[in-house]
């Protein structure tokens, strides 16, 4: 199965988790750049509402006393302000609006500050700023008087903001979006893995599909309705692959059944023909190879169709001793030993016996073939397994791969074969949940082919 995940450089997975950082990313910056600049104005906007709450106060501490003079009480504004009023960082001024003219101001022995010099007469309602030095203007009404107050005070509070709040601010907001940025990163990767989790789980249905369970369809729960076309069309394209599928086996055995006769029929009529000899055993020979082909192409097209199948419990010794004598002809005919080794007499598995005769018989016939003059060929019957060994030429680790291939044969055959024996076992192993093993070398110095069976019935008794 390919790679998959963010690993992959082509994953979805990986794609979305690039997209959605850069994004948020991008987001992040923004409101980082945003946060920057309102942190750069922070003192100015810190100063203009400290100047506004100062100017509200003010006139709280303002009265008229008998005289008509205005007077106001420095203790109350010593413990409101009182450091800007112990250092004279603060100074006011009360204007009359109607006559335009200062009535009293905060530091009347210190006519010449620097916060007093930096409120003119015409100075503009609301903050403003000049040389340093914070100024408002707020209009109040005071005992029916309509007077200005006016308020200066040097920067020092945005010195000391500058100095001091600013770096601190800039390192929370830093930290702040750091981890701002970890959290959503770490939120949008488990998110981006919720949302491929149904691509994925497709996808393992699919790789669990074998060539033998083309009925097989995927299931459509829990898949997201964006994905459910594709799972549609995957089904439909499955369906209509099984049914080719079951068309070709149909029309292999239709044509391999319609050939039997016509093959008969021409091997009857070469047997009463006036032929030469030499021609008639060749194609002779040529008629035994075609039928020999159709039967196989009818053992496959059996092998695999598994609903024929009647599986009940089937005494793997009694298979291989049908199997033995029905080939014990062949054998003396090519001047051959065989022989069964029955570890287990009472070995059963749960199969269809035909099918079981068909793969053995292929088998046997393929151990035979192979096998050079003389040599031995063992059929072995243990308790989980079938094994077929020979003492001929072995078989070449690079043509493992190749032996169930169909038509496959190899170019040092003793016999003609149709290169479909070995297809056939393949089948019928695959349809009794079984397992072919195959070792190219064993002690007698050929191959040896195991068939273990995961399907058995312990202890039954040979009858």
């Amino acid at each position: 199965m390919k790679q998959s995940g963010l690993t992959n450089k082509d994953s979805l997975a990986r794609k979305l988790f690039i997209l959605f950082t850069l994004m948020g990313g991008a987001v992040f910056a923004l409101i980082g750049g945003i946060l920057f600049l309102f942190s750069i104005n922070f003192a100015n906007i810190a100063v203009e509402k400290s100047m506004h709450g100062m100017a509200e106060d003010i006139p709280e501490s303002l009265h008229f006393d008998d005289k008509g003079m205005l007077i106001y009480s420095s203790t109350n504004m010593a413990k409101k302000w009182g450091y800007d009023a112990l250092f004279n960082n603060l100074a006011f001024k009360v204007i009359d609006r109607t006559s335009n003219s200062v009535i009293l101001t905060s530091n009347e022995h210190l006519e010449t500050s620097v916060a007093l010099l930096a409120l003119p007469i015409d100075l503009p309602e609301g903050y403003s700023f000049s040389n340093g030095i914070d100024r408002y203007r707020i209009a109040v009404t005071l005992e029916g008087k309509e007077l200005y107050v006016d308020l200066a005070r040097d920067d020092l509070i945005g010195e000391l903001a500058n100095e001091a709040v600013l770096p601190m601010l800039g390192q929370v907001l830093t930290l702040t979006m750091i981890a701002a940025f970890l959290i959503f990163i770490c939120v949008g990767y488990v998110s981006i893995k919720a949302v491929v989790k149904p691509v994925n789980r497709v996808a393992e249905q699919l790789d669990g599909i074998e060539p033998t369970q083309l009925d097989r369809r995927l299931d459509k729960k829990g898949v997201p309705s964006e994905m459910l076309p594709l799972v549609n069309a995957l089904n439909d394209t499955m369906e209509r692959v099984e049914k080719g599928f079951k068309e070709q086996k149909r029309f292999v055995a239709n044509a391999a059944h319609e050939l039997k006769t016509p093959l008969a029929v021409l091997r009857t009529r070469l047997e009463l023909a006036n032929v030469p000899e030499k021609v008639g055993c060749e194609l002779m020979g040529d008629i035994a190879y075609m039928t020999r082909v159709v039967e196989q192409l009818l053992d496959l097209s059996r092998a695999q169709n598994q609903n024929s199948y009647l599986h009940k419990p089937v005494n793997i010794s009694d298979v291989a001793k049908d199997v033995c004598m029905l080939l014990g002809p062949l054998t003396v005919t090519h001047n051959k030993e065989l022989a069964l080794e029955e570890v287990d007499k009472d070995a059963t598995v749960i199969g269809d016996q035909a099918a079981l005769i068909i793969m053995l018989k292929n088998l046997l016939e393929n151990a035979l073939k192979h096998a050079e003059e003389g040599a031995n060929v063992v059929v072995e019957i243990a308790n989980d397994r079938i094994s077929v060994k020979d003492s001929g030429p072995g078989i070449k680790e690079e043509d493992r791969v190749k032996l169930f291939e169909r038509f496959w044969r190899k170019e040092q055959s003793t016999l003609t074969g149709s290169g479909l024996g070995l297809a056939i076992v393949h089948e019928v192993t695959l349809a009794h949940n079984a397992k072919i093993d195959v070792e190219c070398n064993n002690e007698l110095g050929g191959a040896t082919f195991h068939v273990y069976f995961y399907d058995r019935v312990e202890s039954i008794p040979n009858s």
